[in-house]
């Protein structure tokens, strides 16, 4: 059952993901929740891929499961799930500082 919670966690966050920085009344007209939408501003996410935010939460969920819930486990484990699958959709100073670090 919890595996599922992220899935579906995921899924939102895909479709919530073309509605990011839209003018209220396009989410008004096109939430129909018949398809996915192309985010506006990042254009490489394309319509139903997940977005940083699932990235992120991945990650908390593998410092949970492997006890390592301290600022630097929860720091390595961000950078980690970024290099495992670089995506845009952070913010810009955040993505450069995770491509830094090798």
């Amino acid at each position: 059952m919890r595996y599922r919670l992220l899935t579906y966690a995921a899924i939102g966050d895909a479709y919530g993901a073309g509605f990011e920085f839209v003018d209220p009344s396009t989410v008004q007209q096109e939430n129909t929740l018949q398809c996915y939408r192309q985010h506006q501003k990042h254009t490489e996410i394309r319509p139903g891929m997940y977005t940083d935010d699932t990235q992120m939460s991945l990650a908390v969920a593998e410092c949970m499961l492997n006890n390592c819930f301290s600022r630097e486990g929860l720091a390595d484990a961000f950078v980690r799930g970024f290099k495992r699958d670089e995506r845009a959709g952070y913010a810009g100073g955040f993505f450069a500082f995770l491509q830094s670090i090798a």
